[in-house]
């Protein structure tokens, strides 16, 4: 009986022990997820970039322990996210674009543990029950920060995947998203939501959605949140919208394809004329509408286009991040050493660019 119960007493201890082994590394992983914000604020980014695989590996043996832990997952995903952009994309696309993904998918485990309705109708979604927008309905404020790294995430796996069908079919589910978190806050992180849709206008071909016009727009809304002080915006302005013009003038591109808009509503109007079916010319006209209401906004943002070409753009933009104080934003200055290297990388690049 005695033996017995050393036995037992042992098991006991040994499986208390591993307890509070699980439940410490969870704590541990939470903390480092709190940590986060703190890590903003740091100023050596090779420092940070050291130290991320370990804080990574700490917190996936902790999300294997309690893989439905959202805020885990959610801390996985910004770390994820951050990471790949940060320190791995400017060296490895592929390597990025394999930390993007797996944020991608933290992050939507994360949004259907604390939103319901999100993982209700996520799964309509894949079940092409719904369109993606019904999806980005059911973000809430609540959900922002998730929904961010989310939307995040997403846009920065199908940047890196070079069109491959898999990513071009999650375009409209990421456009939802960014759209919706514009909606909710277009501010969060330094108007993060307003950068990713400008950047999206930059690098996507007209049949997608691009247009530098709305480029533009959406980079200068982005800017002025933080008065330019938040250099990671300026940085994708130099990298995305000043290479796109390329030699030209930004006052030439905003009237070529305000011509171009032009053109189409008149080739619609013509159309239109022609045709007999009520059913297709009622769906002609609703086009035509959002087509004059875009020409309408365009015709009001003309003072935002200069004469600068694409090459002033950048070296003008670049030179601004390269002398900018990185401290002035308190809770931005590791995003904004990085941004200073990035922009030092472009600047090497540029001969590639222009």
């Amino acid at each position: 009986m005695a033996r017995g119960k050393i036995f037992f007493s042992l098991v006991g201890g040994l499986i208390l022990s591993c307890s509070i082994q699980k439940t410490a590394l969870i704590m541990t992983a939470e903390t480092t997820a709190d940590f986060s914000p703190e890590a903003q604020k740091y100023d050596i980014p090779f420092i940070v970039a050291a130290g991320l695989p370990s804080n990574i590996l700490i917190m996936e043996t902790a999300r294997s322990l309690d893989p439905e832990n959202p805020k885990i997952l959610g801390a996985l995903a910004e770390i994820y996210c951050s990471y790949g952009f940060g320190f791995i994309e400017d060296e490895d696309v592929e390597r990025a674009k394999i930390l993007y993904y797996k944020g991608y998918q933290y992050a939507e485990k994360a949004l259907a543990l604390t939103n319901k309705r999100f993982a209700e109708v996520l799964q309509k979604v894949k079940n092409n029950e719904v369109f993606p927008e019904e999806l980005a309905k059911t973000l809430t404020k609540k959900n922002l920060k998730d929904a961010f790294w989310y939307g995040s995430c997403l846009a920065y796996w199908i940047a890196a995947s070079g069109g491959s069908p898999e990513s071009v079919a999650e375009v409209s589910k990421m456009l939802a998203v960014i759209d919706r978190l514009i909606e909710l806050d277009e501010s969060f992180f330094y108007g993060g939501p307003l950068l990713l849709r400008a950047s999206f206008y930059a690098t996507a071909p007209s049949i997608l959605g691009g247009s530098p016009i709305k480029a533009k727009i959406f980079f200068d809304r982005a800017i002025k949140i933080s008065n330019g002080k938040f250099l990671l915006s300026k940085m994708a302005y130099a990298q995305f919208y000043a290479a796109l013009l390329k030699d030209k003038t930004e006052k030439e591109i905003y009237q070529e394809e305000v011509r171009r808009l032009e053109e189409k509503i008149e080739s619609y109007k013509t159309t239109i004329k022609e045709l007999e079916d009520p059913e297709i010319k009622a769906k002609f006209e609703l086009q035509l509408k959002k087509m004059e209401q875009e020409l309408s906004e365009f015709k009001k943002f003309e003072s935002l286009f200069s004469e600068r070409t694409g090459e002033q753009i950048f070296d003008e933009t670049i030179n601004q991040i390269l002398e900018a104080n990185p401290y002035s934003l308190e809770d931005a200055v590791l995003p904004n050493q990085i941004a200073k290297e990035k922009a030092m990388r472009l600047m090497k690049r540029k001969a590639d660019i222009f």
